[in-house]
């Protein structure tokens, strides 16, 4: 079952560095849905290809992965060889992580 905004516990966090242009895609801030979903279609997401980082968003937490009512969905499709890291599973957690530390556009999830 796809997830919403109000369902998402990161959605706030999220919606507020998200560098996707697409506001108006029921996707847009819910990091889980946009990637499992670009991967199904085999393509590239937006997040990460080469948008700079606003500087504000930088002293964001990177998420609050207890809570992650996804993670288990999540991790049965990810990608990522990277299985003990602590954000396996946590899209949004990962995502972050990766952007924050310019490591875009290459993260295992979106590659």
């Amino acid at each position: 079952m796809p997830t919403k905004p109000g369902q998402c516990p990161n959605y706030d966090i999220n919606s507020q560095q998200c560098p996707c242009p697409e506001t108006d895609c029921e996707r847009h801030a819910i990091c889980c849905e946009c990637t499992s979903y670009h991967a199904s279609k085999k393509s590239a997401t937006r997040c990460m290809s080469g948008v700079e980082r606003p500087a504000a968003t930088r002293t964001l937490p990177i998420g609050r992965n207890k809570e992650c009512t996804n993670r288990t969905r999540n991790e049965a499709g990810c990608p990522c060889g990277e299985t003990s890291c602590a954000r396996h599973g946590i899209c949004c957690d990962c995502v972050r992580y990766h952007w924050g530390n310019r490591m875009w556009p290459k993260v295992a999830c979106m590659g």
